[in-house]
């Protein structure tokens, strides 16, 4: 089963691995605190951080009409509100915004990695701790990434949807990604005050049958409006939450003391060995191989940068790919109007609804079959990227392998549109429909239906793109600091062999017994 989370904390101290043991001490004061992180999560300007203050009945998150949320934010339970930067520096609570929002820290200038916020709140005293993350589809391209990077720390969610669009493609592809790591997922319908009661329904249920069809288990959806809680289902929003923290809370940091100790002691292990391996091989030697290390991490540089060429070639490949995919689709358009027209409606609103169901159902199934064929053909563009990668990580260096790229790295961001201003009935309309009769009526839903196609269809595509060169992007940002992470390692074993042997062939076999101790207690 391998070391304990107390071992690994001490060991990582004894031995100066300073990065693995600040997150592995976090880990152990927040299982002896009993503590698990359930996330809201969701595309931006759902009302993520105004349903927080809600919940914790305390506007302590700063909220606004914009993207605000920049940074994480974890709510925890506290006898007095404080809160802390970094997990070691206070910071005044009126403070928060200069360093959690877009607008008082931009682009994190501040290098912020989380802030703690303790409350004396009741909703938190069994352990749970709210999050309030960055939202997805943001234009601030690091507030996505600070959310996906928190994922694996998740023990629970908090789905935030809205009903402009009931769920989009990147909500869906962060659902997805988070029920891999969690079985617990809430999910609300927020600024439910503001639709009729047709809409919230239709919103719920749409938003329904696509979790349920995409994650292949029962979904509820809560209605609620967090500018209004203690109405509709807000009830049954805390008193779900308030048995999850009963219920499960115990097994939910249970589960993320394991996940959490096995990724820490994989990372150590590697640190020992190299240390280790510094210690049997001649000084001279391991400067030797660090300078060459250093040689290869910039020809890994050079190489990447002469790959990249190859690669943007490619990258413009797979858009002309998506652009023939695309006109392909737009050839479509004539047919699914003639079938439109076969069941169209006289009243112009439900004909226009119809419109609008029959064009996004079309665009999604057509975005449901190029997908996986674009993010084999992203794939196979990669391995070319990851081969190169690990060819460099494996020359004389203890380090895991990058794993094939399986897909995109980033979620969807394009989401059905649609005209709203032709959907309604005015009296200009009414008395145009009248003198125009239903054939001027039909005409006008047709060419809004064959709007609806082609200004969505063409998003799609145009996200397919941003997708590669993003997902691109990351990948060679992973490189990157992998390569540096095995160069920072392998300084660091040179740097405690030199100390070593300086104190003599007495101290090198005392270290290198020391070592071997360590990796027997790290695994088990």
């Amino acid at each position: 089963m391998g070391a304990g989370l107390d071992t690994l904390v001490a060991l990582a101290r004894e031995f100066g691995a300073r990065h693995v043991a600040e997150q592995a001490d976090a880990l152990a004061r927040r299982t002896a605190e009993g503590r698990f992180f359930v996330a809201c999560v969701g595309q931006f300007k759902r009302g993520k951080s105004t349903l927080l203050n809600a919940l914790v009945e305390q506007p302590v998150l700063p909220v606004g009409v914009v993207p605000v949320t920049a940074v994480v934010t974890i709510l925890r339970h506290g006898p007095q509100p404080r809160a802390v930067l970094n997990g070691v520096e206070e910071i005044p609570l009126h403070a928060l915004a200069d360093y959690v929002t877009e607008e008082g820290n931009p682009g994190n200038a501040k290098a912020v990695r989380a802030v703690e916020v303790a409350l004396p709140s009741p909703i938190l005293q069994r352990g749970m701790c709210l999050v309030d993350t960055p939202g997805i589809g943001s234009v601030f391209a690091a507030n996505t990434d600070a959310t996906r990077a928190f994922v694996p720390h998740i023990d629970a969610a908090l789905v935030v949807l809205g009903a402009d669009p009931p769920i989009s493609g990147d909500e869906l592809a962060l659902v997805e990604d988070v029920s891999k790591h969690v079985g617990n997922l809430l999910v609300v319908l927020n600024k439910a005050d503001r639709l009729s009661d047709d809409e919230r329904r239709q919103a719920s249920e749409f938003a329904q049958r696509v979790l349920v069809q995409r994650l292949s288990r029962p979904i509820g959806i809560l209605e609620v409006s967090a500018t209004q809680p203690g109405t509709r289902d807000w009830p049954k929003l805390e008193n779900a939450l308030v048995e999850l923290a009963a219920r499960s809370g115990a097994d939910l940091v249970d589960a993320a003391q394991k996940r959490g100790t096995e990724r820490l002691r994989s990372q150590l292990r590697h640190e020992l060995q190299e240390r280790r391996d510094a210690l049997l091989r001649p000084l001279e030697e391991s400067e030797r191989r660090l300078a060459a290390l250093e040689k290869t991490i910039a020809a890994a540089e050079r190489s990447m940068k002469d790959l990249g060429v190859l690669l943007t070639a490619e990258q413009q490949r797979l858009s002309a790919t998506f652009e023939a995919n695309l006109n392909e689709f737009l050839k479509s358009i004539p047919a699914t109007t003639d079938q439109l027209l076969r069941e169209i409606s006289d009243d112009r609103k439900i004909a226009l609804a119809q419109a609008r169901t029959l064009a996004r159902d079309r665009v999604q199934a057509w975005h449901a079959q190029i997908r996986p064929v674009a993010e084999r053909l992203y794939s196979a563009a990669m391995d070319r990227f990851v081969a190169l990668a690990n060819d460099f990580l494996a020359r004389g260096v203890t380090a895991e392998p990058l794993d094939q790229e399986s897909g995109f790295r980033v979620p969807p961001r394009a989401f059905f549109t649609e005209m709203l201003s032709l959907t309604g009935r005015s009296p200009l309309r009414w008395i145009a429909d009248v003198v125009r009769g239903k054939r001027g009526m039909r005409s006008q839903v047709e060419r809004y239906f064959a709007w609806l196609l082609e200004v969505n269809a063409s998003r799609v595509a145009s996200d397919l793109t941003d997708r590669v060169a993003e997902s691109r992007r990351l990948l060679e940002k992973e490189i990157r600091a992998r390569l540096r992470e095995v160069a920072t390692m392998s300084h660091r074993a040179l740097e405690a062999a030199r100390k070593s042997r300086a104190a003599g062939d007495s101290a090198v076999k005392a270290d290198l017994e020391r070592l071997d101790l360590a990796v027997s207690r790290l695994s088990g």
